[in-house]
């Protein structure tokens, strides 16, 4: 059981990753905030206007512009969380990607340095001439009698 933990390592990577993540759900909890606020204040400028109170619907207006503009606030913070939080972990891809290509180029040497040119050369000629010798051998059969 205790291997597993030391399998799973929590990078700076990932704690960063998470902390993105969690500023994305507070904005988005604010987002929704901000969103009911401006909905309420629609309804107090409608029932102001029912009530004859124009200058307290009007308010209520003006308050709803402003709940609007930090939604919009908000819809650009959140954009640019996922988009580096996005960027972050695309860059931690290719990063496994390169270090997949780095230790694969690794191997590719290994078995290079096991397998010299000379060694490949006799392989082929040695095969070349048990393929030569079996065509030797079927020539003698079929002229046998």
């Amino acid at each position: 059981m205790g291997s597993s933990a030391s399998k799973n390592k929590i990078t700076d990577q990932d704690k960063a990753i998470l902390d993105l993540k969690v500023q994305r759900d507070k904005l988005k909890q604010y987002h929704k905030k901000l969103q009911i606020v401006a909905d309420k204040e629609v309804e107090i400028a409608k029932q102001s206007l029912a009530q004859g109170n124009k200058k307290k619907a009007l308010v209520s207006l003006k308050k709803k512009k402003y709940q609007e503009q930090l939604l919009e606030k908000t819809d650009a913070q959140l954009m640019n969380l996922e988009e580096l939080t996005n960027s972050i972990e695309f860059a931690l891809v290719e990063k496994q990607v390169l270090d997949g290509l780095q230790k694969g180029n690794e191997v590719l040497k290994e078995i290079h340095k096991e397998m010299s040119v000379e060694a490949v050369q006799k392989l082929m000629d040695d095969t070349a001439d048990a393929i030569e010798y079996q065509n030797v051998s079927h020539h003698f059969c079929d002229i046998s009698p």
